[in-house]
């Protein structure tokens, strides 16, 4: 019996890092600016870094390192990138008995470009992770107490069939959309988070997904608690977080901290607060100090584990000094 089975995408990151790179504001571009570099020309690089990434790896060494029982469910080639992905996951304490190995394609691969103040622009290959149906995992040998779903990479049908299990077996589940998930709507995501323990979505996710204008923060919170009868969780970055309930509207602010890469922050983030909401059911306040201290933890470092904390909690960081604000809801 595992603590909990993480579910999603396990692949290589592959860190570009250069002064050469540029931001150039631009509004033909979705986010209104652009990573660049010359056209045509030899760019000199001042780093490269191989790390394995993935939302599955990532919070499921966010688990094992908080001292709880962790296993990965997840699809991999034979290939260099597969063998490192196995590597690391047994070096963290994460069970790799359910992972599916298949040697007729290839294992996800993230190209990431990184700034000197820590954002990034990722050029994604998700390989044959995108691949994994719901027949090729071994549903008898799952034993667990909670699911952690992250990106499935728009398999909607397989979403079903995760949260169909987990309602025939009594397992809590947390559910952290991709981009492609959200892309089906409401209409088609409504009757699956409905009935999800956690749901986790940044802002600007929550905002288009309900259709409520982004600057609305409160109605956006809110408008998630009424769709899911579970706890409804917003992150906003350096910002802080909320985290609903139905009963308490809560807001955590944490202070700023300088981002190196900010890969991962995300995972760290959702994985800290499930494992908070594990070690000590109902202590929100609890999960959302894990969680915040883990995500800003973790963006301090490059890689999306290198600073993810472990059982003896780090102390003394200016960071660290986080106001939880309750606000009734209603």
């Amino acid at each position: 019996m595992y603590d909990i089975v993480s579910f999603g995408q396990a692949v290589l990151d592959v860190y570009l890092m250069s002064k050469k790179f540029r931001i150039v504001r631009d509004e033909r571009f979705i986010t209104g600016q652009a990573e660049c570099f010359a056209f045509g020309t030899k760019v000199e690089l001042d780093d490269i870094l191989f790390e394995v990434g993935g939302g599955a790896t990532n919070t499921a060494v966010t688990f094992s390192r908080l001292g709880l029982s962790a296993t990965i469910v997840t699809k991999i080639g034979i290939d260099y990138a597969g063998e490192e992905i196995m590597k690391s996951m047994k070096e963290h304490g994460v069970s790799t008995s359910h992972v599916i190995v298949n040697a007729d394609g290839r294992s996800g691969y993230d190209t990431i470009f990184l700034t000197s103040s820590g954002e990034r622009t990722i050029l994604v290959y998700r390989g044959i992770s995108h691949t994994l149906s719901a027949k090729e995992i071994p549903w008898p040998k799952i034993h667990a107490k909670w699911f952690y779903v992250s990106s499935l990479a728009g398999n909607i049908f397989l979403l079903r069939s995760i949260l169909r299990f987990a309602k025939k077996k009594k397992i809590k589940v947390a559910l952290n959309p991709g981009a492609l998930e959200l892309r089906h709507g409401l209409s088609v995501l409504k009757p699956l988070i409905r009935d999800v323990d956690v749901l986790l979505l940044n802002r600007a996710e929550a905002s288009k997904l309900l259709s409520i204008p982004f600057d609305r923060d409160r109605s956006i919170v809110r408008g998630l608690d009424k769709v899911c009868n579970g706890v409804a969780v917003i992150t906003e970055g350096e910002k802080g977080s909320w985290v609903c309930d139905g009963k308490v509207l809560r807001r955590i602010h944490i202070n700023p901290v300088k981002a190196v890469d900010t890969t991962g922050a995300g995972d760290a983030y959702g994985s800290g607060f499930v494992a908070g909401m594990i070690k000590r059911p109902g202590d929100f306040d609890y999960a959302l100090r894990l969680a915040s201290i883990n995500s800003a933890s973790v963006v301090q470092q490059i890689g999306a584990k290198h600073g993810l904390i472990s059982r003896r909690l780090p102390h003394g960081k200016k960071w660290m000094r986080i106001r939880v604000e309750q606000i009734r809801a209603g």
